[in-house]
């Protein structure tokens, strides 16, 4: 591995009973630079920002733990890389010196865990970013939040390897990965047990491959109840410009894919597992935008499900694969 300063050198001062005010002093003494943090739980009881351009090589064992209530474990706000922002006529312009940039900053390794306390992490303004092999764990309401303040710049996001879920109840509603980014790419990311898997709200031209959603293991709030992660349940929102899905799996949502602007859904699934006692289920609730749907595999396995909900206008269909009789059909 390779880093330029390592948390091991930054102990907790003798006044400190958590982890987040070291690590924001090896934040500072790393710009431009390399954390490394090594194996073990570290408890965080105020958020940890970075926003000088220090990226994270965290253990695979490494767990950053929200040990209060807080917005986020970790803000990481990029705008830091950007070299001077100017104004012009009333317009906010990056500046024309793009070799300043840094397109190489990343967070890697490790697990960020809300604790039922606070959103995981939020990602904000950057320009080229990568995050991979990263688990998020119990997610107040965001397991990974990507572009919170509304900055026009924000794009080119590749994920690879996320794993988020929740082991906790009292969580719902809330959503794994949460996006107004766009031209980002999310490779083999599984969410497992958020209301809302992936929530792909602004921006354009994303694209997820081999992503995984699924829920129900945690149980119902109440007796007769959904098991809580179910209730409202979509794995796929799809609300941001050319949308790109191939080889995505969307495994027990009441709503399988939630289309509202221009999508195209190659290779992909939808499965309901019924012993969750979960039933009216929609694999695709087409609300706006033209629509492709090719060579997917949907399968009805509870009494009542509808293949599609919409109008049927801008949609194409082509080589599926409809694994029992739809409803709808």
């Amino acid at each position: 591995m390779v880093y330029d300063i390592s948390l091991e050198d930054f102990p907790r001062l003798p006044e400190e009973t958590g982890d987040d005010a070291r690590i924001e002093r090896a934040v500072s003494a790393c710009e431009r630079g390399v954390l490394y943090i090594p194996k073990g739980v570290y408890r965080i009881e105020n958020m940890i920002r970075i926003t000088n351009c220090c990226s994270l090589l965290l253990h695979k064992s490494a767990v950053l733990k929200a040990a209060a209530e807080m917005p986020f474990v970790l803000f990481y706000d990029a705008a830091a890389s950007y070299p001077d922002i100017e104004e012009c006529d009333g317009h906010i312009v990056p500046s024309a010196d793009y070799d300043a940039e840094d397109w190489n900053l990343f967070v890697t390794g490790g697990v960020i865990d809300g604790a039922g306390l606070a959103g995981c992490m939020c990602l904000n303004s950057f320009k080229h970013f990568t995050m991979r092999d990263v688990s998020f764990r119990n997610g107040k309401k965001y397991g990974l939040r990507i572009e919170e303040t509304g900055s026009m710049w924000t794009y080119e996001l590749v994920a690879q390897n996320l794993y988020l879920k929740c082991t906790m109840p009292g969580l719902s509603p809330n959503a794994g990965i949460s996006s107004n980014g766009g031209d980002s790419h999310f490779i083999d990311c599984i969410v497992v047990d958020y209301t809302i898997g992936f929530e792909m709200l602004g921006g354009g031209s994303n694209r997820l491959t081999r992503c995984h959603v699924w829920g129900g293991p945690i149980p119902p709030r109440q007796p007769g109840e959904l098991p809580e992660m179910l209730i409202d349940s979509v794995n796929y929102l799809l609300d941001s410009y050319d949308i790109i899905l191939t080889d995505c799996y969307a495994d027990t949502g009441m709503t399988g894919y939630l289309v509202k602007q221009n999508a195209r859904l190659r290779g992909c699934s939808y499965f309901n597992n019924y012993t969750y006692g979960m039933d009216d289920v929609t694999v695709i609730d087409h609300r706006g935008g033209s629509l492709l749907v090719s060579e997917g595999l949907f399968r009805k396995t509870s009494p009542h499900a509808t293949l599609y909900k919409g109008n049927n206008e801008h949609v194409q269909w082509a080589n599926n694969t409809l694994d029992g009789k739809f409803d709808d059909l």
